[in-house]
């Protein structure tokens, strides 16, 4: 008689967290009033892509990750300039976060090379 609820109680449980795991995240907008009357706001953006290359700890390997690194460095500048010719009078980077992991030809259409995600924030007043 005990185990009954039990079996009732796990497909229960599983269902809800699978119901919240579905739920989209809450959009969250950071929005600061400056006294010249524009809004600031926090903008993230976030890119992944693959680099296919050696990835042993060769010169030739490290070179690659360092030319990723400036392509990430690149992409948050234009970004920036994206920005304000979008939406924003003004912008300014704020943070950059760079991941590169090595793939190790797991997926023999990927190959050996490089997974990279670069996430940026930046502060922008709207126009």
């Amino acid at each position: 008689m005990v185990r009954k609820p039990l079996v009732l109680a796990l497909p229960l449980a599983l269902l809800a967290a699978s119901v919240a795991s579905a739920q989209p995240p809450a959009a969250r907008a950071d929005i600061v009033s400056r006294s010249d009357g524009g809004d600031q706001v926090r903008v993230s953006v976030s890119m992944n892509f693959f680099v296919p290359g050696a990835i042993d700890d060769s010169d030739v390997s490290f070179k690659a990750q360092e030319q990723v690194r400036r392509r990430i460095y690149d992409s948050a500048t234009r970004e920036c300039d994206v920005l304000r010719a979008a939406i924003a009078s003004t912008c300014d980077l704020e943070s950059i976060n760079i991941n590169i992991n090595r793939n190790y030809g797991y997926r023999k259409q990927l190959g050996e090379g490089f997974n990279v995600t670069g996430n940026f924030t930046f502060r922008v007043t709207l126009e």
